[in-house]
């Protein structure tokens, strides 16, 4: 179902936003692993999990689609934490299944799972028409059909992005 909904979200541009971020620079950042955990999971005042147990995964595939990877265990891992699925603000989904706010923060760490000191927060929401998203937030305007793929896409397209931009002076990162 993810990729037939993710095709139909491409294919209407929902998650554009990324394809004009900078390129990478000549020492790329290579990634050894991605992991992707909630901390919403752990709260009593959520129910996104429950309604999408396959968004950590589904996550996942979605950054390492977009981050350049390696087989070299010595290269650093990100560790995305999923802390909030919202609706409006509101961490208690309806029936619906209906959200449109998606944050989190990427750790990048060393084999070990210390942390580098590099990290980058990345706040994603889906607004349509007159409403005003979040200070600090990347905004997209997909359909109500459409707000899963949509907002998981874009996470994974603004961590490649801020990945990206960790290394901007050049030097390789030292995990």
């Amino acid at each position: 179902m993810f990729t037939n909904m993710k095709n139909i979200a491409l294919a209407a541009g929902v998650s554009a936003i990324a394809l004009g971020g900078s390129a990478f620079a000549d020492e790329k950042i290579m990634v050894s692993k991605i992991d992707v955990e909630s901390s919403v999971a752990a709260s009593a005042e959520s129910n996104a999990m429950n309604f999408y147990p396959d968004l950590e995964e589904d996550l996942r595939a979605e950054v390492a689609q977009r981050v350049p990877l390696s087989s070299d265990g010595a290269d650093p891992q990100i560790k995305i934490d999923i802390r909030k699925i919202a609706l409006n603000g509101a961490t208690m989904l309806p029936e619906s299944k209906e959200f449109n706010q998606l944050e989190g923060v990427v750790d990048i760490t060393s084999p070990t799972g210390e942390s580098a000191g590099l990290s980058f927060p990345v706040m994603v929401s889906a607004y349509s028409g007159d409403q005003i998203a979040p200070e600090g937030y990347v905004n997209i305007q997909p359909t109500e059909t459409e707000f899963y793929v949509a907002l998981v896409s874009t996470f994974a397209d603004v961590v490649a992005e801020g990945l990206a931009n960790v290394n901007t002076a050049g030097s390789p990162v030292d995990p």
